[in-house]
């Protein structure tokens, strides 16, 4: 059987290009599998004294927490997500809140319903760039 000289150079034309092809699948497919090292973070968390009064009766609690990297000196992650979550009377963790890291790192919740105390975490997911992380347990009592 005999081939033009055109088909063959066409036939060429399409094997090369199905290399380069299935080559550069390859390479984007290393590229995409290929571990990114995340930032780690720490996650501080403190709750301020509660409220009970007659305005307030069920207690109000302000927890501030802030979130930063490791190293010296530490870097304050600014616009991340940050979850609050309470345990409940089974001692099951809900998640109660959520709010976005401000200047410095720093992120303020307000609760409710602690006059018999409650116990709250902060939570950080993580994101893209930094590795997740989790504070200390809080545990918040009423004081009249």
């Amino acid at each position: 059987m005999r081939f033009s000289k055109s088909f063959a150079a066409r036939f060429g034309a399409a094997v090369a290009s199905a290399a380069l092809l299935v080559g550069s699948v390859a390479a984007t497919a290393d590229a995409s599998t290929a571990h990114k090292v995340k930032t780690v973070t720490i996650l501080k968390a403190s709750a301020k004294p509660v409220h009970v009064n007659k305005r307030h009766p069920y207690g109000t609690a302000h927890i501030v927490g802030q979130l930063t990297t490791a190293g010296t000196p530490a870097g304050q992650v600014t616009g991340a997500r940050i979850n609050l979550w309470r345990e409940g009377a089974k001692g099951k963790w809900h998640l109660v809140q959520h709010a976005r890291t401000g200047y410095h790192g720093f992120v303020r919740f307000r609760v409710y319903h602690v006059a018999k105390g409650a116990t709250f975490q902060l939570r950080f997911p993580g994101n893209r760039n930094f590795a997740h992380s989790v504070s200390s347990v809080i545990v918040i009592s009423a004081v009249s």
